[in-house]
């Protein structure tokens, strides 16, 4: 039996682009307890680009593009004379995207569309590369948006697809369980993870490799925990005696490991070659 979706998982599309992604505020409080507590050597988005096979001249698309930060933190690492595309559901983050892209004056140039993963307005083969960061688990249908960046991207280019796997944030799932009563299942990983992304983009793709990103977080803020835990279902939907009992269990688990939570990372990204053509 299948369970329903959330609306945060390819759930609602209205949802995500009126209200969660509207701008970039609500992704960022749960960036920010990434960012200033990972324990990872190299930056997320540095070790993505690490991932990135363009050279100079490349015609680049982002998928999902949120506020642009990937281009923001990895631009010196691309070479120069990219055209770079960014596509999201959200207006708000195209124009938040192509407004940071372009501030880096890395790039020849920078364009902005917003629309539908599932149906992109962009010719067959037109990018050497696409990137899908965290984003494919939020479609109705993933698997359409897979065979989209198959369709894109050049028979000779690439396509990078980030996302997590079963055990990522699991201290966090255990808390929301024992708060909120929901399964300690995470819906994006159902909907398109490490373990289920895979057969998909096998569909699209003859070359399908995983890489995984090593990192966990050690955070002694329960604050931080708690602006991560609200900004997001079912979280933000709290009522005010779910909030003391959720800032309860932070505190709980914060001193029960040392005076700082250790939570688990379990995150990586796809790099997919040979797109299998379709008729």
């Amino acid at each position: 039996m299948t369970r329903e979706r959330s609306r945060f998982a390819g759930g609602d599309q209205t949802y995500l682009r009126e209200q969660q992604y509207r701008d970039p505020s609500r992704l960022a409080k749960r960036a920010d307890l990434h960012r200033l507590y990972s324990t990872a050597t190299v930056p997320w988005f540095e070790w993505v680009a690490g991932w990135f096979e363009i050279d100079a001249g490349a015609s680049v698309l982002e998928v999902g593009c949120g506020p642009g930060w990937m281009w923001e933190q990895s631009a010196h690492r691309l070479p120069g004379g990219v055209d770079l595309t960014l596509s999201d559901l959200s207006p708000g983050m195209v124009d938040v995207a192509v407004d940071r892209a372009r501030a880096t004056e890395h790039f020849r140039s920078v364009t902005g569309h917003h629309g539908d993963a599932q149906a992109l307005p962009f010719d067959a083969e037109q990018f050497d590369l696409v990137i899908a960061n965290h984003m494919l688990y939020h479609l109705p249908d993933p698997a359409a948006g897979v065979a989209e960046l198959a369709r894109v991207v050049r028979r000779s280019g690439s396509v990078v697809v980030a996302t997590n796997g079963q055990h990522h944030l699991r201290e966090l799932k255990r808390i929301d369980h024992e708060v909120f009563g929901v399964a300690p299942i995470d819906a994006i990983v159902e909907a398109f993870g490490a373990e289920s992304g895979f057969p998909l983009l096998r569909r699209g793709f003859g070359d399908v490799s995983w890489h995984q990103y090593i990192d966990a977080i050690r955070c002694d803020d329960p604050a931080a925990v708690l602006d991560y835990l609200c900004s997001a279902p079912p979280g933000e939907d709290a009522t005010p005696e779910e909030l003391v009992r959720l800032r309860a269990a932070i505190d709980a688990a914060i001193a029960s490991d040392g005076g700082a939570m250790t939570i688990t990372k379990d995150t990586g990204c796809f790099v997919c070659r040979r797109p299998v053509e379709r008729a």
